[in-house]
């Protein structure tokens, strides 16, 4: 554990060498600086979802066996929120591979305010490469098909990756209806008739804009207090990825009059993966709380700290925080890369990224 932990410090004190200066701004929601992939990648819809459409279209079923990751997905179910936002989301105890399992939680992604321009938005599951062992958990997308006789070249979908799809099947899975919006007009029906087999997508990823939410920190089951703490995060806007996560129990003091949260020496978290999916930032050496949380996020290569400073510097989680609960950190992430996008496109690729 000494040795992960200095590892981590190391990490941290290297990252530290390239951190940006960079200033908050709000994302244009029309213009993004990653550009679109020079390799396509497919989407497929979830296969309860092609079943039905097969059905009432009076075609085959897919004959193909579903894997275990579709059978769970079996349980998701399509909630349109409105004409022109939907979502998929599922009732799994563990959350899911992200954590989204909630169907409130998911209703969330969009009544909570992830902005999609007047687009379709919708919450999807994604292929190895994208989701990147749950480092692309919450990570934004826009997917355009491309036979340009079925779709348009500048319209398309914008989706949230909230869990993982099954290996090697597809980039991206989608239900019908978000499939169905990638078509031009009239050319849904001929664009599902490929749900099947899938389609060849283009795709870039884009700033998540939660205008209601805070970045969240979901404690995970198993956790103890004190002692064990495994944590995920919800919510997070922008374009960047989380690299490295510290906690530290906070003390209240008096100073001249004025009341002041100070830390303890902060302690790093590990990134472990979990046994249902994805990962979670781990410490088995968590002090008493309540606790301060710091990370440093990053679009690839540089990276910043993030932290709530000064007379704002409360606890991210209270003293009696309990594993399966939801806390507001009070932070907003808004930082998008400023050059290229190399680790949007291809996996375990580190591109020399600023923020902004």
């Amino acid at each position: 554990m000494h040795a992960a932990a200095a590892a981590m410090a190391l990490q941290l004190l290297l990252l530290s060498l390239f951190l940006a200066p960079a200033s908050c701004g709000s994302p244009s929601s029309t213009y993004y600086a990653c550009d679109w992939c020079r390799r396509p990648s497919t989407a497929a819809v979830v296969p309860p979802a092609a079943a039905a459409a097969n059905n009432h279209n009076g075609t085959p079923r897919c004959a193909q066996q579903p894997s275990q990751t579709e059978l769970i997905m079996s349980s998701i179910h399509l909630i349109l929120t409105s004409t022109r936002a939907f979502i998929l989301c599922h009732t799994a105890e563990n959350g899911g591979a992200c954590g989204y399992g909630d169907t409130a939680m998911a209703m969330d992604l969009i009544n909570g305010g992830l902005d999609g321009g007047g687009a379709h938005f919708a919450a999807v599951a994604a292929g190895a490469d994208i989701f990147r062992d749950g480092a692309g958990c919450g990570a934004c997308y826009q997917l355009r098909c491309r036979d340009r006789r079925l779709c348009d070249e500048d319209g398309g979908v914008k989706v949230v990756v909230v869990t993982d799809a099954p290996a090697n099947r597809t980039g991206f899975l989608l239900g019908r209806e978000a499939f169905a919006a990638m078509a031009r007009r009239g050319m849904a029906d001929q664009l599902i008739a490929g749900l099947c087999s899938g389609v060849h997508v283009d795709f870039r990823r884009i700033p998540c804009e939660y205008k209601k939410k805070n970045l969240t920190v979901r404690v995970e089951e198993g956790s103890r207090n004190p002692g064990r703490l495994a944590v995920r995060f919800l919510y997070q806007g922008g374009q960047t990825d989380i690299a490295a996560v510290e906690i530290a129990t906070v003390h209240n003091r008096t100073t001249h009059g004025a009341h002041q949260a100070t830390p303890s020496p902060w302690r790093p978290m590990e990134r472990l993966r979990r046994r249902s999916g994805g990962f979670a930032w781990v410490s088995s050496r968590a002090p008493a709380g309540p606790l301060q949380l710091r990370l440093v996020i990053t679009a690839g290569f540089g990276g910043k700290w993030l932290r709530r400073a000064g007379e704002e510097a409360a606890a991210a989680l209270p003293a009696n925080w309990r594993p399966g609960r939801e806390y507001d950190t009070g932070l907003r992430v808004t930082d998008v890369a400023l050059r290229t996008c190399a680790t949007s496109c291809r996996a375990r690729v580190a591109g020399d990224q600023e923020l902004r």
